[in-house]
């Protein structure tokens, strides 16, 4: 494999695996017990409907995995391929994590004496995945070199960096709108121009480049992606502060259990997804060893365990009926102890089933009052690619995969068109603000 190969192939390994542990920090190891509201859960989405998502995505990431592994065997020929697999199979992942993120929420306040989670001036999940995209396009231009950075991976960048900004722009737009307090209102008003003016120079210094390509307007734009990228994360640490976010919901520990026994299903096909980026990205350097090879196919069943086992919550949660929804979803008026969330009958799930996680806990040395941290911890350490895995013992320091570091990748960056020139920062001096919408994946 010549070195270009290997380096392109390592890049997306890295973006891929950045980007699936960015969003399960967001959506899965925060327990953030709120509703999703994205392009890819709608909310008039039914508790059956997104079973039957959830379902369909593990059967595309199982499908897709085995895809990748197989092209692994031809490594040195097949790396485009294994890119493109490997970049599906992470906005795939992201979705099934939104999914599996909302309809743990759903199972946890159908129980009874929980409270709706209440939404705030702004979206903790969709700004801060708005800023993480941002970032990490930003990246991508300070550390692709100049003989790859060609005029359609500019365009594909600034693209996502011009959409995000108007995602961030929308959002602070309409909390600002909403906010009493001036001097509030202010900060949010001078933290979108910061994020504007910052990606208003990007943007004509990378124009400038294109016009005359050379080190010097190629240094120019490169030392502006710091300053977009570090007013983003400011503006978005601003806006997620407890004032500006709501409340999330309020469970008992029965509810709690629920909700965490789907995360950490959910977390285990993640591990194993992250696994499979890192694997594959040491192989590219190593392709004689056989060690990376099981450490893969590890992984795929890792991910057939997991898949069964989120669907048997589910269906167990479901009280075994396919076609009768225990509670439809939540909607925004709903947000007090007050509403018929708290209602016993038919739409309430079965009682047994905490009682079957709880007797789950007590098994494993946890008994029920266990924080509930340590019983999530003592989940994911279960559900790791390589437990289970017989007599194989786990390699060092592949044990945990729910800490791991990097930025997340810019998925479907490649899907968005336009060129610099037709660009416009929203709120920036020289243009209107937009009204585009929430980036869907």
């Amino acid at each position: 494999m010549s070195y270009n190969s290997i380096r392109t192939l390592t890049g997306t390994c890295e973006r891929c695996h950045s980007t699936l542990q960015a969003v399960a920090e967001l959506l899965i190891l925060s327990c953030d017990a709120r509703p999703i509201r994205t392009d890819t859960v709608s909310s008039k989405s039914t508790f059956a409907q997104i079973t039957e998502r959830i379902v369909a995505n593990t059967k595309t990431i199982n499908t897709l995995m085995k895809s990748v592994i197989n092209y692994v065997h031809m490594i040195t020929t097949k790396s485009v391929e294994i890119c493109e697999g490997l970049t599906e199979l992470t906005s795939t992942v992201v979705t099934f994590m939104e999914l599996c993120s909302h309809i743990s929420y759903i199972c946890a306040i159908s129980f009874k004496d929980c409270c709706q989670a209440i939404p705030g001036l702004v979206d903790r999940y969709s700004i801060s995945l708005a800023g993480l995209e941002i970032k990490l396009s930003c990246n991508r231009l300070k550390k692709t070199r100049v003989d790859d950075l060609s005029p359609q991976l500019i365009i594909d960048l600034c693209s996502n960096i011009s959409k995000h900004i108007s995602v961030l722009t929308n959002i602070c737009k309409s909390a600002d709108e909403k906010v009493r307090d001036e001097g509030t209102r202010d900060q949010f008003k001078l933290c979108v121009k910061s994020v504007t003016c910052a990606a208003g120079c990007l943007i004509a210094s990378i124009k400038t480049y294109k016009s005359h390509p050379n080190t010097r307007h190629h240094s120019r734009f490169i030392n502006f992606c710091d300053p977009v990228s570090t007013t983003a994360q400011a503006l978005v640490s601003f806006a997620t502060e407890e004032d500006f976010i709501g409340k999330e919901a309020v469970l008992t520990p029965e509810a709690r259990d629920i909700q965490k026994s789907v995360l950490a299903a959910c977390m285990s096909v993640v591990s194993a997804c992250i696994q499979l980026c890192r694997t594959i990205r040491e192989l590219s350097y190593d392709l004689m060893t056989s060690h990376h090879k099981d450490k893969l196919r590890m992984c795929v069943d890792n991910v057939d365990r997991s898949s069964v086992q989120i669907r048997d919550i589910l269906q167990r949660y479901h009280g075994g009926d396919p076609g009768e929804s225990p509670r439809p979803s939540p909607t925004p008026a709903d947000n007090n102890c007050d509403n018929s969330i708290s209602t016993k009958g038919a739409q309430s799930p079965p009682r047994h089933l905490a009682n079957l996680f709880r007797h789950e806990f007590s098994d494993q040395g946890k008994s029920p009052d266990s924080p509930p941290h340590e019983k999530f911890a003592q989940l994911l350490r279960e559900q790791s690619p390589l437990a289970g895995s017989g007599d194989r013992n786990p390699p060092s320091g592949q044990e945990n995969f729910g800490h791991l570091e990097g930025y997340p990748s810019d998925r479907g960056a490649s899907d968005r068109g336009g060129s610099p020139e037709e660009m416009n920062i929203p709120g920036s001096p020289s243009s209107e603000t937009s009204g585009h919408s929430a980036a869907s994946r």
